[in-house]
């Protein structure tokens, strides 16, 4: 066939790269295959697309939500037609509890050829069902490219989040010059965020709310760091709670919701309005407490999809955090003293300080010993810290965190051990001038060794540290299954794989720590290393669980 058949067949996947770049897409993370050609193509030679190549379409979806979640701005994932786009699934998801913008576009077999035992074919519409903010076919015509444009800004606004463009593609798809593929001229009006809009109605029920409010709590889940929207609570005067993932460290007078914090048989701590922002939290009591002493008023502040893990939500004003208090400040809403209410949670932090001190205080090496020397070393700038999932979130959440220039990311959107390495990989290629520090357990570095696997130069500005007990030793913390007799090596699941060689086999540095000593005479020059390194820390999942049980033996006390 003649090369003007081929470009008919692929000029309109050209015009959808065109697009992309038109709504702020600089990154495209791109996995190898034929039938997606005209995209690798089309995004490889664009001028203003970053092209990142990446074999592992799993570890490509996270690397593609890290970038996404460190630069703000949507990134576009690309792969082959099949089992291809299933393997972005559980990043998408990830993306979509977490207000990510991906871009996903999956390459297709022709309709006709659906069902007909033809290779790498199968029904790709609705790969990633509930968890897109929507999805289509893309072929050729006017129709179809308004409605992408349109699919694109859903991307960005209300709130951000994955959407997916489905492609078939007919042969021929090779041009045979790179010359021959050529972007179109767009006339597109990029997306501008808009202020968020608060009903008088909604402002004078606020207004008495806080007015008649004793005991007024704010508790943060999951969120950015942002130091306008913390000043703006500090100078209203509302009690604020925040887990290490909300990011609310930086202001002084957060109190840090651990674990202890709440005994599920004292309601005296209950506050009588409550107000929530961001997403999820990581503590299972703070949960329970809601949810068996709740709120007189619970409003919660926030765009998009609301989550009530506390089943406690009377009322819900959609807008930005950050504008909302701006507002209320503008505003001069009257909050009624605090006063007492806060003596009394500033009693109750100092109680779990002092217990949490006195539980954690070792002179064996163990998970919390660990990640404490580990905070206490992170350079004082320029610094991102990267949780994984199980134990790593949960023990720094309780060792807490004082550097107030330190952002702190964790997949908590789903909570899944499944790309933990890869998303932090895809911030340090999104960011060089930070140094990314990662604390993973060893079942999810393993799972996830693919995120080193990238076809370019891997970013040195990646430090990876492996809590390696060995299997998942939370289960034999856990009640549950630590009751499970000879049963629990079905839940923990011993591995004796070696990460030397996994550094070794990515040409990566490798330090060893497992003993205290050599873990605080290392860190530091770990940290300093100018090359991506890994240091793995060898812990007793014995120690960890005697831990646990000192800090909820001193809790009921």
């Amino acid at each position: 066939m003649s090369i003007s058949q081929t470009i008919k067949n692929t000029q309109h996947v050209y015009d959808l790269v065109e697009l992309c770049t038109c709504m702020g897409v600089r990154n495209a993370v791109l996995c190898p295959g034929s039938r997606c050609a005209p995209l690798l193509i089309g995004f490889g030679k664009h001028k203003k697309i970053n092209a990142i190549s990446v074999t592992d379409e799993r570890s490509a979806g996270f690397i593609g939500l890290g970038i996404a979640q460190q630069s703000g701005t949507p990134v576009v994932l690309v792969c082959t037609s099949g089992t291809a786009g299933q393997n972005f699934a559980p990043a998408v998801t990830e993306a979509f509890y977490q207000n990510v913008p991906l871009i996903i576009l999956t390459a297709d077999r022709p309709v006709e050829w659906i069902d007909q035992w033809d290779g790498q074919t199968i029904h790709q519409q609705s790969l990633y069902a509930e968890h897109i903010r929507g999805q289509f076919d893309f072929v050729p015509g006017k129709a179809a490219f308004k409605k992408a444009e349109t699919l694109l800004r859903l991307s960005l606004h209300p709130v951000p989040g994955p959407v997916h463009i489905n492609i078939p593609i007919r042969k021929p798809f090779y041009p045979k010059k790179l010359g021959d593929v050529q972007f179109p001229v767009l006339n597109i009006t990029p997306f501008t965020r808009s202020a968020s809009k608060i009903s008088e109605t909604s402002w004078n029920a606020l207004d008495q709310v806080f007015q008649s409010s004793k005991k007024l709590l704010l508790i943060a889940g999951q969120q950015r760091l942002d130091k306008t929207l913390l000043s703006d609570i500090y100078q209203l005067g509302i009690p604020l709670m925040g887990d290490i993932i909300s990011n609310t460290h930086p202001n002084n007078y957060t109190i840090p919701a651990t674990d202890s914090f709440f005994d599920i048989e004292n309601n005296s701590i209950r506050p009588d309005v409550l107000i929530t922002i961001g997403r999820s939290v990581i503590s299972e009591k703070l949960k329970h407490y809601f949810r068996k002493y709740k709120p007189e008023n619970h409003w919660h502040i926030g765009r998009g999809m609301i989550g009530d893990p506390f089943q406690s939500i009377t009322a819900t004003i959609q807008a930005r955090p950050r504008d909302f208090f701006a507002t209320c400040l503008k505003r001069r809403l009257r909050i009624n003293d605090q006063t007492n209410w806060k003596k009394q949670l500033k009693q109750r932090h100092k109680q779990v300080h002092t217990h949490i001190t006195k539980s954690i205080r070792s002179n064996t090496l163990n998970q919390f010993i660990a990640i404490q020397i580990i905070m206490n070393a992170l350079p004082k700038k320029n610094i991102t810290l990267h949780l994984g999932n199980s134990m790593p979130v949960r023990v720094a959440n309780i060792v807490g965190i004082k550097n107030s220039e330190i952002e702190v990311f964790s997949n908590r959107g789903t909570s899944g051990i499944d790309g933990i390495l890869s998303t932090a990989v895809g911030h340090a290629l999104a960011e060089p001038t930070q140094l990314h520090t990662l604390i993973i357990g060893d079942l999810a570095f393993f799972y996830d060794r693919n995120g080193f696997w990238l076809n370019q130069p891997f970013p040195d500005n990646l430090k990876t540290i492996v809590m390696n007990n060995k299997g998942g030793g939370i289960f034999s913390i856990l009640p549950g299954p630590s009751d499970q007799e000879e049963l629990l090596s079905l839940f923990t699941t011993p591995q004796q794989r070696s990460i030397q060689l996994t550094a070794k086999e990515f040409s990566l540095n490798y330090f060893l720590a497992n003993s205290l000593a050599l873990l605080k005479g290392k860190i530091n020059t770990f940290l300093a290393s100018p090359k991506a390194s890994i240091l793995e820390i060898l812990i007793q999942p014995k120690e960890d669980k005697h831990i646990f049980s000192q800090l909820n033996n001193e809790a009921k006390k």
